[in-house]
């Protein structure tokens, strides 16, 4: 009877948890993700940071569990830590260098996406960030800079699974 439990209990899934494809540990690969120097030093990042960013490989752990993305961003420098809840309502805040802002993410279609401002109403900008897994393996994150009235700036980071 114990043998028979513990095996009805092996497989059985946990109902508390949702996997996702792209659940796991990546690591950026520079060589397929933008150039961001020219992006960097058009938005006015100082020589020394847009010089870091070209040797800096970012590893990304995600795990998702009850509606909730869980995210472990390990850089050279700093290493962050996220629970972004994919309701669209729960708001999330961040930097992209110096600048914060906040966003609201959603899980569409595999895509985890989220939207959201500069904090500082005088920078006039959108924010929107896209996360998923390409036919090819790899995760594609687009951070979309949505300058009002400018074109937007588009930066993809390609990452390998580690």
């Amino acid at each position: 009877m114990t043998a028979l439990l513990l095996l009805v209990l092996a497989q059985t899934p946990d109902a508390g948890v949702s996997s996702h494809p792209l659940e796991g540990v990546w690591q950026l690969d520079l060589e397929k993700s933008t150039d961001t120097a020219p992006i960097l030093e058009k938005l006015g990042i100082n020589w020394f940071v847009r010089k870091a960013a070209k040797s800096v490989r970012p590893i990304h752990r995600i795990r998702v569990n009850n509606g909730t993305l869980f995210l472990e961003i390990d850089g050279t420098i700093a290493k962050k830590r996220y629970q972004i809840v994919l309701d669209g309502k729960t708001l999330t805040k961040d930097e992209f260098f110096g600048d914060e802002f906040s966003y609201t993410t959603v899980l569409e279609d595999g895509v985890f996406v989220s939207t959201g401002r500069m904090t500082d109403d005088a920078k006039k900008s959108g924010i929107n960030l896209r996360r998923w897994l390409g036919e090819d393996g790899l995760m594609t994150y687009r951070i979309s800079l949505l300058p009002d009235g400018k074109e937007p700036i588009v930066i993809d980071r390609v990452f390998r699974r580690k």
